[in-house]
């Protein structure tokens, strides 16, 4: 099996098909550290972001945001623009 390359931040987010089915977050060393600090990031500064490698080798941005009420979790993004 050929391995991941270490100089880049390789991570996969695997989003759940059905209730109850865990989000599964893949990833190697440098991919996940990207994504711990766009986490810490966003505890700090109310959001962050990671410049990631899926799979595929596409690049893609991670934003995370720290909300604090539900209205603010809502609609999903992608929802948005149906």
């Amino acid at each position: 099996m050929n391995e991941l390359p270490k100089e880049y931040a390789m991570v996969h987010i695997y989003a759940a098909t059905q209730a109850r089915e865990p989000i599964i977050i893949k990833g190697n060393t440098e991919g996940l550290c990207v994504l711990i600090n766009a986490l810490v990031s966003a505890i700090a500064f109310s959001d962050g972001t990671a410049e990631i490698f899926d799979g595929d080798a596409e690049l893609h941005e991670v934003v995370v945001k720290l909300v604090k009420t539900h209205d603010e979790l809502l609609p999903l993004p992608y929802k948005q623009s149906q």
